[in-house]
This record gives C-alpha cells, structure tokens and sequence, in this order.
C-alpha cells in the first residue's frame, strides 16, 4: 500500500479506478486538446496535490489551464507517443487523468506503489484525498531480523 492508504470509497474515487484508455499517438492528443478548448464549460480541475476544487474551472481559467499542461506534457515531445493522459472515453470525455511524463512511475498501477496523476479534469465534482499516512518505521529488532512491521 502506497503512503497515501488507499482511496476513499466515493463515486469520485471509484470512477478514477474504473476503465481509461491511453491517449498515446500525439495527434489523438492534439484531437482531445482541440475538444476541450471547444467545450471548455463544466469543467473540474483538480491537482491532485491540492484540495479538490468546489466550483467549475472557468472558461479563461480552463483555456489557462491546458495551455499550461500541454506545456509540460509537451516536455516529452521527443518521444515516439504521448502516453500521459488517460481518458474514460475518447469521443465524450467526461474524466481525464493527466500524468507529469517525467513523474509517471508506474501509472499502470503495477507496482505496489501508484503514482496519482498530477491533474485530474473531470465533470465531476472531485472529493479531496485525505492526508498521507505517516510511514511506520521499523523496530531496531525489525531492521535486525528482517520482519516488517505488521498492521
């Protein structure tokens, strides 16, 4: 379990775990991009390192906002695909994970260890994550003999 916990059990939450397709040819990017700007109403904007947001993004604020995230996800336009930005469906979006390309980790949820999305856009209003879990530290008998904290 990551030092986050785990997620909490709300609509919000368990949408986010739900299904997501990659957006992964940088023209399918350009495609997504173009839609939201022609849309830009009803929009949640949530850093996920910030406390979720009560109001809709407005139209300037959300036009700001993916200027500013293409910039950073454009930082990997070196690359032969995007594969930072996860949508639930392509034609209708409706909710958008959106990865920092150079703090993915492991966004496949592989590891024991998530990384959360930098940004997640959403037509939902977003429920904040509660606060990370301090991390137990081991017993100096733990460190010694190699048995991990239980609990």
């Amino acid at each position: 379990m990551s030092e986050l916990g785990r997620l909490p059990d709300t609509d919000y939450w368990n949408r986010f775990q739900g299904q997501f397709f990659g957006v992964l040819r940088w023209n399918d990017m350009e495609t997504l991009w173009q839609s939201l700007h022609a849309s830009p109403e009803n929009w949640y904007v949530y850093p996920v390192s910030d406390a979720a947001p009560d109001a809709f993004a407005g139209k300037q604020d959300f036009a700001q906002f993916l200027d500013a995230a293409e910039a950073v996800i454009n930082k990997r336009r070196d690359r032969p695909s995007c594969g930072s930005i996860y949508v639930d469906d392509m034609r209708e979006p409706a909710y958008i994970k959106i990865f920092d390309p150079e703090k993915m980790g492991t966004s496949c949820s592989c590891s024991s260890d998530p990384v959360l999305p930098r940004w997640i856009v959403s037509r939902m209003k977003p429920d904040s994550l509660p606060p990370p879990q301090p991390l137990k530290k081991p017993t100096i008998f733990q460190r010694l003999t190699g048995l991990a904290a239980t609990g």
